[in-house]
């Protein structure tokens, strides 16, 4: 009976809008609202409000023409449809979140495939296999208390592999990778080394705070941060004197 009564209001959901148009400065992209995600449609509004961070999007929407933007962590893919409205600039997407990975590909296929989406865990070295664990923002009472854990396999990827596997260099990136920001830096060494990169923005997890030193030791200086309930947002850009 249960799979007859969801088959009904499936077909009945598919009549409504499923799409909203969010501008943000000059910068501007279509998204998908999931109804099933109260998470997402929740950060939508923010989006839409101009409430979600705005520091970021400041960043993002300043980009200077001809930048090559790589972004690690996409989530559904915000970031990624917003910066690549902008017609000069390249636009790299990488995750390994199986549940916004979806929403990031279906985002990216509204915005005219616009950015290049790569589904992978970025970490230091390429070709391993590792194990995630994520949450399905599911309650099902059968099989958990709250929403169902779960766990999949998927490939690392350094970012220095695929820079130079596909002969690009990001100038901007973004790092938003909920603790493993240290992995995700190891592997683009020769990519920080290059002096290509002009601005880094970590979302740098309180234990992770040795890594202010270590992107100051590379040539770069703090433009801004701000300070959160579990994190800090932290702009990198480098310094003018290592040019």
């Amino acid at each position: 009976m249960i799979t007859r009564i969801y088959h009904v209001v499936a077909r009945l959901l598919r009549l409504t809008p499923k799409t909203t148009k969010i501008r943000v400065g000059d910068m501007s992209a279509t998204f998908f609202v999931p109804i099933s995600n109260h998470y997402v449609c929740d950060d939508l509004t923010d989006l839409s409000a101009q409430k979600r961070e705005p520091k970021l999007y400041e960043w993002l929407n300043n980009l200077p023409a001809g930048s090559v933007y790589f972004d690690i962590g996409t989530s559904y893919g915000q970031e990624c449809c917003l910066a690549s409205s902008h017609k000069d600039i390249q636009v790299f997407g990488f995750d390994c979140s199986l549940y916004q990975s979806h929403f990031c590909s279906l985002n990216r296929a509204l915005n005219h495939n616009r950015f290049t989406f790569t589904f992978a865990a970025i970490s230091d070295v390429s070709g391993q296999v590792i194990t995630i664990e994520s949450n399905s923002d599911t309650h099902i009472p059968k099989l958990h208390k709250k929403n169902v854990p779960y766990e999949y396999q998927v490939t690392t990827l350094s970012l220095d592999d695929f820079s130079k596997s596909n002969d690009v260099i990001p100038t901007h990136i973004k790092i938003d990778v909920d603790g493993a920001e240290d992995a995700v830096l190891r592997g683009a060494s020769n990519i920080l080394a290059s002096g290509v990169v002009q601005d880094v923005f970590i979302e740098v997890d309180r234990s992770k705070m040795d890594l202010v030193d270590h992107m100051l030791s590379l040539g770069f200086e703090i433009k801004w941060q701000l300070e959160k309930d579990m994190n800090f947002d932290i702009l990198f850009s480098r310094n003018s004197d290592s040019q």
